[in-house]
């Protein structure tokens, strides 16, 4: 792509690429809250369905004139929209439809049925690299991938559209506000609300953390498996698309022991093994042993959000608001991640020493915060 869009910046094309892969999160971040507020008021089958319109839309724009900086950029804006309007809504609507409003109690399998929801997003994430191996070498062009991509979205747009979401009906929540507020405080003493608070702002501070380490390791697997272990492109698309596929069942594996030993204890063991594997990644010489430290980053980076959404789920009286700020943390902490690496690149171009230690002293952050988190719940608690 940086040779198309930027052929005479040499390396400096970094920072533009970078800037694409920011600006294209943003997109997904920054609209996330008001997406959510929707969610709680309108159809959320309408949503769904109009984000994968807005998907297509983009992916054709880059398929057909992606090789324009300005094009390539607004498609990525699109496509990070069509994402910011999914999510919200879409984990909303799963998150409650395994709960009793009533008794406020929850399937007992609630962590493993959102880990369900979200390993098709860890699968799909999967495909990308993987259509880049098989494609690259026989398409005219990488804009020809986007275009084999919008072929399957319109399909799933219209099976999504007639199936499921011109069914879903409407959610109505009061007006009032002052109103759920006291009704709420009626409910549950001030000492219940201020550990729901508490245990939400660990968690976004969580998500921050992880994201930017997600944000910062994902724009530079391929070019990290070229330039540091001498594979071509092709053959790194191939074992991030494989490592990823494998680590998609983390989702399932965040579910099931989320459920058994609690959230706060596998995201804070997750943060702490996923400091361990990028030591292990950024060391590693053999491809088989990074095929096994790619594959396990494909796993931590599944199983810490069953537990996440769970926690945010629980924790929330207005699940499409609170879902929209956590797709706000995520993505605009990992939109910060290719410009910073970027940045690094062009500080140290030769090594990739800075942009992997900065990604596992966030993870240890992460980590340090879910301790805290658990300390404190034992305490209140016991007490």
């Amino acid at each position: 792509m940086g040779a198309d869009v930027f052929p005479s910046l040499g390396n400096l094309s970094w920072i533009g690429l970078g800037s694409i892969g920011t600006i294209g999160t943003l997109a997904m971040a920054l609209p996330s809250p008001f997406f959510g507020l929707l969610a709680d008021k309108y159809r959320r089958g309408v949503m769904m369905t109009l984000s994968l319109l807005i998907a297509i839309a983009g992916s054709l724009l880059i398929g057909f004139w992606g090789d324009s900086f300005f094009i390539l950029l607004l498609g990525m804006i699109l496509q990070g929209t069509a994402l910011a309007l999914y999510h919200p809504p879409g984990l909303s609507w799963v998150s409650t439809a395994y709960e009793d409003p009533e008794t406020k109690s929850y399937s007992k399998n609630y962590v493993k049925i959102l880990a369900l929801h979200g390993i098709g997003g860890s699968l799909g994430a999967s495909l990308g690299p993987l259509s880049v191996y098989f494609f690259i070498d026989s398409l005219n062009s990488w804009r020809d991938i986007y275009l084999f991509w919008s072929i399957p979205l319109i399909l799933v747009m219209i099976g999504f559209w007639v199936f499921t979401g011109r069914k879903e009906p409407k959610i109505v929540f009061p007006s009032n506000i002052t109103l759920e507020i006291s009704q709420l405080k009626t409910n549950q003493n001030k000492s219940n609300i201020n550990t729901q608070k508490y245990i939400l702002l660990t968690v976004y501070f969580f998500i921050i953390a992880m994201s930017l380490t997600r944000g910062m390791v994902s724009f530079i697997l391929s070019p990290f498996l070229s330039e540091e272990k001498g594979m071509i492109i092709a053959t790194a698309a191939l074992l991030i698309g494989v490592s990823t596929l494998i680590g998609s069942t983390g989702q399932v594996f965040g579910g099931i022991i989320g459920d058994k030993y609690g959230e706060t204890a596998l995201l804070s063991v997750t943060a702490l093994i996923q400091v361990f594997v990028l030591i292990g990644i950024f060391n590693s010489t053999s491809s088989s042993i990074l095929l096994l430290f790619y594959i396990l980053l494909g796993i931590t980076n599944a199983l810490f959000w069953p537990s996440t959404n769970s926690l945010v789920a629980r924790n929330s009286k207005h699940r499409g608001r609170a879902f929209g700020y956590v797709m706000l943390s995520a993505n605009f902490f990992a939109a910060l991640g290719p410009i910073i690496d970027g940045i690094l690149k062009v500080i140290d171009p030769n090594r990739y020493f800075l942009i992997f230690s900065f990604s596992g002293l966030f993870s240890l952050l992460a980590f340090l915060a879910l301790v805290y988190l658990a300390i404190k719940l034992q305490k209140e608690k016991s007490t």
